[in-house]
């Protein structure tokens, strides 16, 4: 076997192991670098698409139910619906039921703002003529004031509010006969008239083929300032609806809300100044002259990121149609974007053709 040299067996020197370190850790500095930032691109990935989410599908939840706004069935307006108490005879010859329902009629307990008429005004939620509303940058006392069912300490300050009144897909089968919509808000309607009544399927309705039953939705579109619990400080687009799981007809918070991160949301109205069918003009809060001309409505969502980006400062200025929304003179590490939309108000033009 040869025999090895003293420098053959020496190892590395002082020198070169220091400078193996040295490459050493400059490799694992540049491996970390390049993990952390892709990294931090992959958490701000899914930040903007979560975000982008979130607002697409409350675009797609308002321009659902505003598309459907004002819609009563056979009935062409809301001006031939009974809302006010009734006095409907168990054998069905009361002059006000006649024809229409035999047995209990609304019991107008449930509340969530001020009624329209008097002495006796009926709940906000049966007020039907009423059908549409926006309440533009609303304080939180102003939100609670108006609507009852808003609790000032959840409210969004400075956010819109959209109310929202009609019934909803097909009426009720003449042979249906079961206890899924028991106490529940129906519409019935002969097609000329109409009244609201709390559902039973114990009693019966008037054999004649021209009643039907139509479900009745009242919404009412709001941000609130926490998602999942109070104090974790993400916005959210919330909904209360009248009638929940229980079969009651009050108004009631739907459980998991709309969708998180909607810092706020606007909707202006499309308004047909010359009977043409197209809109002229968009307004944030028409009255009721321009409303009956309304053809489309615009919707606009301020969607943000749930999570703080620290290596990232917004102090943009958005604007959202007749609203800015400007975060120079107070800079975050939030991203947002705006996000726009426009529907068509089905029931508004068809009565514009109908009356033309």
């Amino acid at each position: 076997m040869p025999v090895q040299s003293p420098r053959q067996t020496q190892g590395f020197s002082l020198i070169e192991l220091m400078v193996a370190m040295v490459l050493g850790l400059f490799v694992t500095g540049v491996v970390i670098t390049v993990f952390v930032g892709a990294n931090r691109s992959f958490v701000l990935d899914q930040e903007i698409a979560r975000m982008q989410e979130n607002a697409r599908f409350a675009m797609r939840t308002l321009a659902t139910d505003l598309a459907m706004a004002g819609f009563w069935g056979p009935l062409l307006t809301a001006g031939g619906i009974n809302t006010t108490t009734r006095d409907c005879d168990a054998d069905d010859t009361g002059t006000e039921c006649e024809g229409f329902y035999d047995g209990s009629v609304l019991s107008l307990t449930a509340d969530c703002g001020p009624g329209t008429l008097s002495p006796t005004p009926p709940k906000w939620a049966y007020s039907v003529g009423n059908f549409l509303e926006v309440v533009k940058q609303s304080s939180a006392a102003d939100a609670e004031s108006k609507f009852v069912c808003i609790d000032a300490d959840e409210f969004q300050a400075g956010t819109d509010i959209l109310t929202i009144k009609r019934v909803q897909g097909q009426p009720l089968a003449s042979t249906r006969a079961d206890s899924d919509d028991d106490g529940k808000v129906f519409l019935r309607t002969t097609g000329a008239a109409g009244m609201l009544l709390v559902y039973d399927h114990s009693d019966t309705a008037s054999t004649s083929a021209d009643i039907t039953d139509w479900a009745y939705v009242t919404r009412i579109y709001y941000v609130r300032n926490y998602f999942a619990q109070a104090g974790d400080e993400v916005p959210s687009l919330f909904r209360k609806t009248l009638g929940g799981p229980d079969g009651d007809n009050a108004m009631q918070l739907e459980a998991g809300g709309i969708a998180p991160g909607i810092e706020y949301f606007h909707v202006m109205f499309g308004i047909d100044q010359d009977d043409n069918g197209v809109a002229d003009a968009y307004v944030a809060q028409p009255t009721a002259a321009e409303m009956a001309n309304a053809t489309t409505a615009r919707i606009y969502v301020l969607a943000r990121s749930t999570n703080p980006d620290p290596g990232y400062t917004n102090s943009k200025v958005y604007s959202l149609g007749d609203v800015t929304k400007d975060y120079s003179g107070n800079p975050d590490n939030y991203h947002r974007r705006v996000f726009a939309t426009t529907v068509k108000l089905r029931n508004q033009v068809n009565r514009i053709l109908l009356s033309s």
